[in-house]
């Protein structure tokens, strides 16, 4: 059985490199809306100031305003400004903006600590299929926090983030399988999900893949290479 193994571990703030298991709330930056520096127009400082002024505003403005504040160094006034942009936009299904949002509940950052606030809207984001939030819902599930321990609703949710590419939940989804948590114990998924989560770069799923690969017997390392082959075309990896 396999067990000497890093888990990721991350609790909400930035995207990780790799982690052991991810133990972190993780923010969402993505292409389209990404985290940006301090640095507003006149007119969008205004607005901060006065909320109801920017009732027109798109829902991705709000964001885009929001994320402005959210930054590393930002004062309490500063975050509790982002985390009312968070929430207007999060109210209107921005799934970004709900995993920021849960991300500042679940660290207290703006607002007061509220673990069932950030599961809620984890699960609201990771329903409508953003990743980030999938990820952290399932480590919620995998650690208890905000929600009754349940390793297989973990395993369901680092699945549906692995699967759309996070290499942290395929790491720790790993994990789960090398030391059967949740889910049928198996060497082969082990290996493979690790394997594939290290050919992403992540540092804590190579060494973990390295201790896999010994507890391999000659038939399970045909199998799990295999697999590792299967999951690539599967992802599109």
């Amino acid at each position: 059985m396999l067990r000497c193994f890093s888990i990721v571990v991350l609790v909400a703030v930035v995207l990780p490199a790799g982690a052991d298991i991810d133990v972190s709330i993780l923010r969402a930056a993505t292409p389209e809306a990404p985290v940006r520096p301090a640095g507003t127009s006149a007119a969008a400082s205004a607005a901060l100031e006065k909320p109801g002024a920017a009732a027109a505003d798109s829902t991705e403005q709000w964001y885009r305003r929001a994320s402005d504040l959210d930054r590393p160094g930002a004062s309490r006034a500063e975050l509790e400004k982002a985390a009312y942009w968070y929430r207007a936009a999060a109210q209107q299904g921005h799934s970004d903006a709900q995993t920021n949002l849960a991300a500042m509940y679940a660290e207290g950052r703006g607002v007061a600590f509220d673990a069932l606030e950030a599961a809620r809207l984890y699960r609201r984001a990771a329903e409508a299929g953003n990743a980030r939030a999938q990820y952290s819902l399932a480590l919620m599930y995998h650690l208890g926090q905000g929600v009754e321990k349940d390793f297989a609703g973990a395993i369901r949710w680092y699945e549906r983030a692995a699967r759309q590419g996070d290499a942290n939940a395929m790491n720790n989804m790993a994990f789960m399988y090398g030391i059967g948590e949740g889910v049928e114990q198996s060497n082969v998924e082990a290996y493979a999900w690790f394997a594939l989560a290290a050919s992403r770069g992540n540092a804590d799923a190579a060494q973990n893949r390295d201790v896999a690969a010994q507890e391999l017997t000659p038939e399970e390392r045909r199998q799990a290479r295999e697999r590792f082959t299967q999951l690539e075309q599967q992802l599109g990896l």
